[in-house]
């Protein structure tokens, strides 16, 4: 191995330091130590050791070839999927921090290295953009969390031995040949990214405080993993529960004892339900009596100026009108002091009803309980004892893969969900009758609950108007949330559920809003399932669609299948709790990151999408020119939105022609083009298909320019994206040359090749965009299908003037019934400065998709010219060149060449490319038409 060691450096004054001086006059600066050793089989290890009132240390081993399945891009080793962070390459989680200096990331802060796209490395906000060298060199701090002293120019002595503490004892393993490599990343440039999102306020090391990277034997012989293994203790299982399925409920006789406990509830709800009606008719009856206090006192003031005018004068019309303004002043008066009365009851209601369900719901838990020591007096697991808020145990995808394994639980949730219960007991038991696990009872009550919050609009309430449903009461008449029926249930089903409250960017939330008092307030619920709390928002999973079938109303329900067992990662983007333990995260959000992160919706989970880097709600600008990049798991429909954020009523709500969407390999790529400084709202919308109608809104950001550097860019074409569609990838086509859509053309000609797997059929389309009115004309004469076999074709564009132009290629499979082609491929070529000498290519024949040109490349010949003709014509029997009826035949040369040199005679004209085929029709004497040249003067072809 091979160890690059670090000079000792002091940033204050750039002078080298001795070893003993740092024990004395240094001995309180912070020393940093960083150990890059290489193998000759490729193999990495890094240290970063920082001390300053404490030491931290970071240290990873890379191993020399990547793992064949699921190889971690950190250490190269395999990522178990319990263990995965994934965001376009996979971590461990705990190989997922800072490449520099090992902060620990999440999802919401870690950075991506936006300068270098080959630098896929994670990075804490100090350190992205910036390399190992730069740490060294003093250019930035080797922590960013120290506060105001942070920054270059700090005194910082870096040395190589690190700190002098003992070594921990560890198992040998055998010496690694020693060899020179380069660091990884050591390439890397200034983060350009858009606005960044997060900071971190608190970190951890991941290794003891008293291990140490030195270069020395003892480090030879030491592996960070194998260490932390050992050192690691592995945590107990969680106690299980002795009563899980219906079967266990049943032969525990706890639906029984249930029965009777809901019987004392409902006469505790009917006890309640009187006496909130009774308090409220005495709130009402008060708010009454001071209405008409203050109206007979108004009244004997306006009695009293009557009668101190003259007794024969008549009763002037301002006092009647007085009396008038008094009425309609105490008319006003009432009701809004009965709207605050009436708040303030609710309210009241609310709490008071939310107190007894939380009692009820854990006597409900006790007395299972109870039932977990008659079945087992040794059962560690008590049902009455609320596990503490702590995050889950894997993600949701360790618990199920797809909802489909649902279906049968939520058929029949749909289908009870149309019948009337009078007893909890009976509903529970009815919806967990098949149940096995804990996770299949929280499925099957969510679904049921979503049916019901559906259902309150169907056409069964029309039909059926006096069918009352008893264990809907308390939601109808708005004292009780659907949040809290569940929590009922859970309790029913011997689930623990709590209702966690605090903030979310729902509807009309905008980024940049602020969130402070009432405004934005909501709550979710949290349940337990095998020892781990899991997110779960029945109101927002419930979505109801009305449509028109026959002439008769109809209703169609949809849930979103986000908001059941959500992982904390991606619920932290919409909802905010008041008590940060139920982030349910290893680290909390501040509350100001929260308010930071762009507005995400559902479906953005839902369709696989991810952030390239994180961003932050606010993108800030001063080129006009914005980038957001996704990364997607296929190839999705996607829409998009620029509105302004401070518009006159006369201007239009949506700004069109400013957004480019581009697919590259497995990501989507928007550029925004601002029209002019200002405030602005960028939304994406997402559907499952490349060419869906019907999109759903992803995420939205706010753009701010304040100030826009040069002239702002033109808009761009109207085309939906440019890049594949999933015909590339069902026909078998790739690009081979240009796989990013975005291509620039200041040559004479650009060249696209695409690489085929098998004969199709093939054809294309060349437009100019005209940005001075928007319109787009097609010029197929400055596209040339060059060659076209069956393993690829070969496309020469040319652009006669600036601006952008569309290439977009369509193809068909030959043996198909189809009639019509699709679109494969869209290119976007943009010209900033045409060459001056550019002309069109020959006009193509269909006969021509198996040939290839060599030359005239050029469409136009000019007369009085000797022109060499050279093309590949496959399984030609004579190939001819016609001028003014003239027919000049080319030569014959090996395999299909053809070639001859042809005048083109003093008139202006056509010179056509015929060729006759062997076996191609039954007369062999038929010729067919391959390409079409003018022929025109030299003044028609000056610039």
């Amino acid at each position: 191995m091979s160890v690059k060691a670090d000079s000792v450096v002091n940033n204050n004054n750039d002078r080298k330091i001795s070893k003993q001086s740092l024990g004395s006059n240094d001995s309180l600066a912070p020393k940093v130590a960083i150990v890059e050793t290489f193998g000759e089989d490729q193999s990495y290890r890094y240290s970063f050791t920082y001390e300053k009132a404490t030491l931290y240390e970071f240290k990873y081993e890379k191993a020399a070839k990547p793992a064949a399945i699921d190889p971690c891009y950190r250490c190269n080793r395999r990522v178990l999927a319990q263990d995965q962070v994934d965001i376009g390459v996979l971590f461990h989680k705990q190989c997922f921090r800072c490449r520099i200096c090992g902060l620990p990331l999440t999802i919401q802060t870690f950075y991506r290295n936006d300068a270098n796209e080959s630098d896929r490395e994670i990075y804490c906000k100090t350190h992205v953009g910036k390399n190992v060298a730069q740490i060294k060199s003093g250019e930035v701090p080797p922590m960013g969390i120290e506060g105001p002293s942070t920054g270059p120019g700090k005194k910082y002595i870096f040395q190589v031995t690190g700190s002098k503490r003992p070594l921990p004892a560890t198992p040998p393993k055998p010496q690694m040949n020693k060899g020179i490599g380069s660091s990884p990343g050591m390439d890397s440039l200034a983060s350009i990214s858009p606005r960044n999102m997060n900071d971190t306020s608190a970190w951890t090391t991941q290794t003891s405080p008293n291990m140490s990277m030195e270069s020395t034997p003892a480090y030879e012989n030491f592996r960070p993993h194998q260490y932390i293994q050992q050192q690691q203790v592995k945590p107990s299982p969680h106690p299980k529960s002795v009563l899980v399925s219906y079967e266990d409920f049943e032969n525990a006789d706890v639906f029984d004892a249930q029965l009777l406990l809901e019987e004392r509830h409902r006469e505790e709800e009917e006890r309640l339900l009187r006496f909130l009606m009774e308090e409220r008719e005495k709130e009402l009856k008060r708010l009454d009596d001071a209405i008409e206090l203050e109206k007979e006192k108004a009244a004997d003031d306006l009695l009293s100026s009557i009668e101190n005018l003259s007794i024969t004068s008549s009763i002037p019309r301002s006092l009647v009108d007085e009396k008038e303004r008094i009425e309609d002043h105490f008319l006003q008066l009432k009701e809004e002091r009965l709207k605050v009365v009436t708040e303030k009851i609710a309210t009241e209601e609310k709490t008071r009803n939310g107190k007894m369900i939380d009692r009820h719901c854990h006597e409900m838990m006790t007395l299972i309980g109870e039932k977990d020591r008659q079945m087992d007096r040794l059962c560690l697991f008590d049902h009455s004892m609320k596990p503490p808020p702590e995050p889950p145990e894997g993600k949701k995808s360790s618990l199920y893969k797809s909802p489909a394994v649902f279906e049968a639980l939520d058929l029949r949730a749909l289908d009870l969900a149309n019948k009337d219960y009078n007893t909890m007991t009976d509903l529970v038991r009815d919806l967990t009758r098949t149940c096995k696990t804990e996770l299949e009872k929280a499925r099957v009550l969510f679904r049921w609950v979503i049916a019901k919050d559906v259902n309150k609009h169907s056409v069964n309430e029309i039909v059926r108007p006096h069918a009352t449903d008893r264990l809907l009461k308390g939601v109808k008449s708005g004292k009780e949330t659907y949040h809290q029926l569940y929590k009922k249930l859970c309790s029913y089903a011997g689930l623990h559920c709590e209702i966690v409250l605090g903030y979310s960017k729902g509807a009309g939330y905008k980024p940049g809003m602020r969130m402070d008092g009432q405004t934005f307030r909501n709550s979710w619920t949290v349940v337990n399932i095998n020892g781990s709390w899991r997110l779960v928002n029945c109101t927002w999973a419930a979505r109801h669609v009305t449509g028109h079938k026959d002439n008769l109303p109809q209703m169609y329900h949809k849930y979103d299948e986000f908001y059941f067992l959500t992982d904390p990662e991606d619920h932290i983007y919409q909802h905010y709790p008041d008590d940060p333990q139920w982030q349910l995260m290893e680290i909390p959000l501040p509350f100001s990151e929260f308010l930071n992160l762009p507005v995400v919706k559902s479906p953005f989970f839902n369709y696989g999408l991810r952030f390239y880097s994180n961003y932050g709600a606010t993108l800030n600008t001063d080129t006009g020119m914005v980038e957001v990049r996704l990364l997607i798991p296929k190839i999705l429909g996607f829409g998009s939105m620029l509105e302004p954020v401070h518009r006159q009523p006369s201007e239009p709500k949506q700004i069109e022609g400013r957004t480019l969407l581009r697919l590259v390999n497995n990501e989507a790529i928007f550029t925004i083009a601002l029209p002019a400084t200002g405030l602005y709202y960028f939304s994406i919308y997402v559907g499952d298909y490349w060419k869906s109608e019907c999109l759903e809104s992803a995420c939205t950001f706010l753009i701010q320019c304040t100030n826009m550097k040069g002239r702002p860019s033109p808009p761009y074409p109207p085309v939906p994206f440019f890049g594949p569609t999933p015909v590339m990838e069902n026909l078998g086509i790739s690009a081979e040359s240009n796989i990013d859509p975005l291509v620039v053309c200041n040559n004479d000609f650009i060249e696209i090749n695409f690489v085929l797997s098998k004969d199709i059929r093939l054809t294309h389309t060349f437009q100019y965009f005209d940005v001075s009115d928007g319109s787009i004309t097609d010029i197929d004469r400055y596209v040339f299908l060059r060659s076209r076999n069956d393993t690829g074709a070969n496309y020469l564009i040319r652009c006669h003037k600036a601006g952008f132009y569309i290439f977009s290629l369509f193809a068909a499979d030959i043996t198909g019934e189809a009639q019509s082609l699709d679109c494969a491929f869209r290119y976007l070529v943009i010209c900033q400065e045409p060459s001056p000498t550019v002309a069109m290519f020959p006009k193509t024949y269909q006969k021509w998709h198996r040939c290839t040109l060599h030359e005239p490349l050029t469409g136009d010949l000019r007369v009085d010219k000797k022109v060499i003709f050279r093309l590949d014509v496959p399984q030609a029997i004579e190939v001819f060149v016609v001028i003014n009826e003239i027919w000049h035949h080319l030569k014959h040369k090996i395999g299909c060449a053809w070639e001859g040199q042809v005048s083109t005679g003093p008139i202006p004209g056509v010179a056509k490319v015929y060729a006759r085929f062997q076996g191609a029709t039954k007369d062999q004497s038929i010729f067919s038409q391959m390409l079409d040249y003018q022929i025109v003067d030299d003044a028609e072809t000056e610039i």
